[in-house]
């Protein structure tokens, strides 16, 4: 029997090294929640069949491509009395590389998933959701490649590697409990960047860095990966390495512009840390606000 109402819940997600320059990309989760329902209701005269409201701003009308998306992923066409209403409601900060694309296209992915499935969605259906993301989040223009490292990082927590061009997870894992769990993320108050404002382009003569980067985080070396990433972007959009480097001067357990920036992600071994980089980030940046995070631990994949 088909459920009525369904409701996925995602998270934000931090980089440790970007995709751009090679497909592969770690990333990591974090729990700033994104919330997507999905409900069958009658369908009035003159009513569209997919009504969405958001309290998110949805430039790319990618709410409506996850959608249906999604149900053409599970051969699903709606009868025409019936009509299917999605509501999203996500915290996490937009157009700052938090991953809060990434977190409505797989959240609502997911809810409608769940809508017309039978059973609970089971760990082999995660794939399906996954790549049905990733295809909205091209087709709708919200992402240059689909951003798989991020969209797994949002449903699945945990520490991500994958390979972004095969749609692959490559390895997924919890982050050694050493760097600590505390992140704290810079936020310019003033400035966003929008996926779809960056060509791949940019990023091609950095390959070899971008693959140095990624060779570190399989290492383990989480900080040297992030680091490495960090300058590739401040060289190519002219950020400012300073609040990494303070961040670090404070004590973080590893550092590192997030995303297509211009979020800056520190990872705090203990609160004591955590304030301290708070305040030193405040005292130095006058146009910024700070907020505050948690690593998720992995689900199944």
């Amino acid at each position: 029997m088909l459920r009525t109402k369904s409701t996925a819940t995602t998270h934000s997600a931090i980089t440790v090294v970007s995709a751009f320059a090679t497909g592969k990309g770690v990333t990591i989760g974090t729990d700033i929640p994104c919330i997507a329902s999905a409900e069958l209701q009658p369908r009035g005269k003159g009513v569209s069949p997919l009504n969405v409201r958001t309290k998110v701003s949805d430039t790319h009308h990618l709410i409506t491509t996850c959608a249906k998306i999604a149900m053409r992923y599970q051969g699903v066409q709606l009868p025409d009395e019936i009509s299917v209403s999605i509501l999203v409601d996500s915290k996490i900060p937009m157009g700052v590389g938090l991953k809060s694309s990434s977190a409505v296209s797989v959240a609502v992915t997911k809810a409608i998933f769940e809508l017309f499935s039978h059973d609970s969605v089971r760990p082999s259906s995660l794939q399906e959701i996954l790549r049905s993301s990733c295809e909205a989040s091209i087709r709708s223009g919200a992402s240059l490649t689909g951003a798989f490292d991020d969209a797994a990082a949002c449903l699945l927590g945990g520490l991500v590697f994958s390979d972004n061009l095969k749609f692959k997870l490559l390895r997924h894992q919890e982050l050694d409990g050493d760097y600590g769990t505390i992140v704290k993320i810079l936020i310019p108050m003033k400035r966003k960047k929008l996926t779809s404002s960056v060509s791949l382009a940019m990023y091609r003569g950095y390959r070899e860095q971008s693959l140095d980067a990624v060779r570190f985080a399989r290492r383990g070396l989480i900080v040297q990966g992030m680091l490495l990433n960090s300058i590739i972007h401040s060289v190519i959009h002219h950020y400012s390495m300073k609040p990494v480097v303070s961040s670090i001067a404070e004590g973080a357990s590893a550092s590192g512009i997030s995303g297509k920036g211009p979020a800056v992600a520190a990872i705090c071994p203990n609160d004591k840390i955590a304030r301290r980089i708070e305040r030193r980030w405040i005292e130095e940046n006058q146009t910024c606000r700070v907020i505050s995070a948690s690593i998720t631990k992995p689900s199944p994949s």
